[in-house]
């Protein structure tokens, strides 16, 4: 029973010196009091021996296979093993952006840390103990993958500086391209007529505006064309001139036939029908009106004569028969010319019809052939002498890359004798292999460079086609070209962006260098800099995503971070524990 209580009274008083030790203070000694010893003895089983009195405590980082651990061996002077619930331990690192205290607990015939020694193994080491009352220290330097420069140092080393933080990584495909012409804006010029080349104004590679005269040429079939239009123009105006008298002469006509049925004194008609056009209905219609009221006044006397029995019934008889015969005359002859009007100014309408078709006709030819609409409506001034002559036009803004006639040569009206091309714009051709069509779509961004110059523009185009030799599908942007630097046939390489996203940490890529199997930057604390070992993601070539490794503003060497690494190796501050 008395064994029992004492081995718990030893378990106890073990544990309450355990934790007493882990979470004591430092003792508060002076750095010139410390046992600083940065070449410690070697223990037996590889790892810093600190001895003091009658205490040796051995401390080696176990890395073989497994993260890296603190394995403290503690013995007597003598090299006999210490019960561990007699020693309290810990160990601090005082690392240059933090420090880490590591406590132990035992761990077969070590007491094993309950950190992990993170890379790299850079750091002061305080090695803190208590045992049978007593306190020791001892302080050891650790450093690698580390260099001092100074300001002029780093000034003469080239070093360049950044802050860590976020940046988008960009997920790219690198494509051959090929610069062309813009299409959109490319103008074949062709003659229209067939022709003999009198004059020659441009050549390869001059600047032309829309409008302007590139050639002129002597041409029959624009001279008939424009005689054609001036004949033409004239039937037109004859025609235009026949139907309106017509037209007057109907108006008058039915103006003069209102007034007949209104049964006026003839010296009334003629005084109002005096001065109108109405032609030869006047003559015809007039005396037939006079003979009909004569009739008519005959037939009424007999009439009244026969009754009053005056006049015979045989009398009365030729009365009435001269009264409506002249009445079926006039009502006849007052339709034909009713009839014969609305006829003849139908007739005149359809002649100016067919003379103003065919002058349209004339015209459409004129403007098919390249001549402005002024140029037509002026054509009557034209001298005679020119009719035949052919001015040849730009129809854009541009320039001559391609002529083909020279002056006296003969040309048809199908030849394609300039070639324009806007070059204030260019498209970029380039193949996509059809594996990544999934993730292309239109809008996406492109880049490339052209000398020294970096051009962006979105993609534009996207065939439907996939080629069946290469198995591609050809993109196209557009881009501007006002320097005209750009020159279509060239070759380019273009990076089509096929993803984008936000990081967290990135590093620039010449900031990473290789030290002992890692990756790492080059961290900037006062005027030290150390190698940081960098768990990384995706490199698109500008950026290189940090999974773990840096924090969001800490200093790192971007640009010529190889003369840090040559500074450490000449240094030999190399891994060693």
């Amino acid at each position: 029973m008395n064994g029992k209580i004492s081995t718990i009274a030893i378990l106890a008083l073990g544990a309450v010196l355990a934790w007493g030790v882990i979470n004591m203070d430092t003792p508060k000694h002076d750095e010139s009091e410390l046992k600083v010893d940065s070449s410690a003895l070697r223990g037996k089983h590889g790892g810093w021996l600190f001895a003091e009195q009658d205490l040796q405590v051995e401390v080696k980082i176990y890395e073989d296979g497994i993260p890296p651990q603190f394995r403290v061996y503690v013995t007597s002077a003598e090299g006999e093993p210490i019960s561990f619930d007699e020693v309290g331990l810990n160990i601090v690192l005082k690392r240059l952006d933090r420090v880490d205290t590591i406590g132990f607990k035992p761990s077969g015939n070590y007491l094993l840390g309950d950190k992990v020694v993170a890379e790299p193994h850079s750091f002061e080491m305080i090695v803190n103990a208590e045992w049978q009352g007593k306190k020791y220290q001892w302080q050891l330097s650790q450093i690698e993958g580390r260099a001092e420069f100074s300001p002029e140092a780093i000034k003469n080393a080239g070093l360049v500086f950044k802050k860590v933080g976020p940046g988008d990584m960009v997920t790219t495909i690198r494509l051959p391209g090929e610069i062309g012409l813009n299409e959109e804006k490319l103008v074949h010029i062709v003659p229209r007529v067939d022709g003999v080349v009198k004059k020659v104004f441009k050549d390869l590679g001059d600047q032309v505006s829309v409008g302007e005269i590139i050639a002129i040429l002597e041409s029959r079939e624009l001279a008939d064309a424009k005689i054609n239009y001036l004949t033409g123009t004239k039937q037109a105006d004859m025609a235009r001139a026949d139907l309106d008298r017509e037209t007057q002469v109907f108006e008058n006509t039915q103006r003069m036939l209102d007034l007949l049925e209104q049964d006026l004194d003839p010296e009334e008609i003629y005084s109002q029908l005096k001065d109108l056009v109405i032609g030869k209905s006047r003559e015809l219609l007039i005396p037939a009106s006079a003979k009909l009221r004569l009739t008519k006044s005959i037939h009424h006397r007999e009439k009244g004569l026969l009754e009053k029995g005056i006049s015979s019934e045989s009398e009365y008889l030729i009365a009435l028969e001269d009264y409506k015969s002249a009445e079926a005359r006039y009502t006849a002859l007052r339709e034909k010319i009713s009839y014969d009007g609305s006829w003849s100014l139908r007739e005149k309408k359809k002649t100016l019809e067919i003379n103003q078709l065919n002058l349209q006709t004339a015209n459409q030819k004129l403007l098919a052939l390249g001549l402005a609409p002024e140029e037509v409506e002026h054509l009557r001034e034209q001298n005679e002498q020119h009719f035949a002559q052919y001015e040849l036009r730009a129809t854009l803004d541009g320039t001559v890359i391609q002529k083909h006639l020279t002056t006296g040569e003969a040309v048809n009206k199908d030849d394609d004798i300039f070639l324009l091309a806007d070059l204030s714009e260019v498209w970029v051709n380039f193949a996509i292999p059809e594996k990544e069509l999934k993730k292309v779509r239109l809008g996406q961004k492109v880049f490339f460079k052209e000398g020294p110059r970096g051009l962006q523009a979105k993609l534009s185009y996207l065939s439907s086609i996939i080629d069946e030799k290469t198995r591609t599908v050809t993109g196209r942007v557009t881009i501007p070209n006002k320097m005209r630097d750009l020159r279509p046939g060239g070759y380019v390489t273009v990076e089509l962006v096929l993803d984008e996203r936000r990081v967290p940490v990135v590093v620039e890529p010449d900031a990473i260098q290789n030290f002992r199997n890692w990756s790492v930057v080059y961290v900037k604390y006062g005027s030290q800099l150390e190698a940081r070992p960098l768990e990384l993601g995706e490199n698109d070539g500008n950026s290189v995503e940090v999974l773990q490794g840096l924090k969001a503003g800490e200093q790192y060497v971007a640009e010529n971070s190889y003369a840090v690494k040559a500074e450490i190796e000449k240094s030999g501050a190399t891994h060693s524990h």
